[in-house]
């Protein structure tokens, strides 16, 4: 997906393509080399109970609908296993940082395992058309918001010294604000039915996610249909839905898969904010404060590029106040070590 906009055109490319279908999820483009002979099946509850995600029915009594579903669980327990287990143990760790964002614009938890099919979990992931980070936004998109629902602003900034789409938790208030807006705000209209507010389908909004809502919509009036299940979408969104359901279920039921993805430390980390530096506050410095290392605060503060690796006291002139994000229980060391080295208390 891609981030923030600017306005104007950059309200309506959010609602051509807010996250540009070629552009991101290189993962959800790739064809399956297996043979078409299912060797990984659905589990057996799932079999016997039927299978319900993102708080939806999924149609498995559907054969071309437990085929899809199918065709992708085992294209990542064969053709990418290796990475489905590196995907769930990130998921695992960013869990405590993704989970309640999510949970704060009521977005399934599901939508957890979307950002492991967009940028595996790399804050720094750049696609060929230039979605970036986490959530893979294009730069049009972040920079523009919606217009009259300020609830739902996806808006990020992104100048010549930082790239919030980079930054796990702003860039995840704004995929979880632009996935609500799209499932219960924009305006839609399907067939000869009454224009409605949002899709109120997370498949279909995880659909335009991927191809954009206009050209969601476009499909489905063309099929007269109002499913995800029952119109041909693009290429990459008919995988797209079922490569995220099945890389749910994998998760959820990773000792039937044969899966034991490495434990990796919680990605909890203390956040400050509104922080204006008297001095520029290099990441070199920061690691002295607090006995860490330069990676470690490059690593936590990836909206910074690396080649600047410097949080500034000022941009253009003018002072700037910095969100930053440190090492767990270390904010008031580091706001203490910050007045002892001449720089600017965070304020009131």
């Amino acid at each position: 997906m891609k981030v923030i906009i600017s306005l104007g055109v950059a309200i309506l490319v959010a609602s051509l393509s807010c996250v540009d279908s070629a552009a991101s999820t290189a993962e959800a483009s790739h064809s399956p080399s297996y043979n078409p002979t299912v060797r990984y099946s659905l589990p057996p509850a799932v079999e016997k109970g039927g299978l319900v995600f993102a708080g939806q029915t999924v149609p498995l009594e559907r054969h071309d609908v437990k085929n899809r579903i199918l065709r992708e669980i085992n294209y990542l327990l064969m053709d990418r296993r290796s990475k489905v287990t590196s995907w769930i143990a990130r998921a695992d760790s960013l869990k405590p940082v993704i989970s309640p964002i999510l949970k704060m614009y009521d977005v399934p938890q599901e939508f957890l395992y979307l950002a492991a099919i967009e940028s595996s979990y790399n804050g720094r992931a750049l696609s060929s058309a230039g979605a970036y980070g986490f959530w893979q936004f294009m730069k049009a998109t972040a920079m523009c918001g919606p217009t009259g629902c300020d609830q739902y602003d996806w808006k990020r900034t992104i100048n010549h010294w930082k790239d919030e789409r980079a930054d796990l938790v702003k860039s995840t208030h704004s995929a979880a604000r632009y996935l609500a807006w799209m499932n219960r705000v924009k305006k839609v209209s399907l067939g000869n039915e009454p224009e409605k507010e949002g899709f109120n389908d997370w498949f279909l909004t995880t659909a335009a996610y991927n191809a954009g809502p206009a050209r969601v919509t476009q499909r489905l009036n063309g099929f007269g249909v109002n499913h995800y299940w029952e119109a041909p979408l693009p290429a990459e969104t008919e995988k797209y839905v079922p490569r995220w359901i099945a890389l749910g279920l994998i998760s959820q039921n990773r000792t039937y898969y044969g899966l034991k993805p490495p434990m990796q430390p919680s990605g909890h980390f203390d956040t400050v904010e509104k922080i204006q530096l008297s001095k520029d506050l290099s990441f070199a410095d920061m690691a002295k404060m607090l006995n860490t290392t330069p990676r470690q605060i490059w690593q936590l503060n990836s909206q910074i590029p690396i080649d600047k690796s410097i949080f500034p006291a000022r941009a253009g002139g003018a002072p700037v106040q910095h969100t930053i994000h440190l090492p767990r229980g270390s904010t008031k060391k580091f706001m203490t070590q910050l007045a002892a080295n001449g720089y600017s208390k965070k304020k009131k």
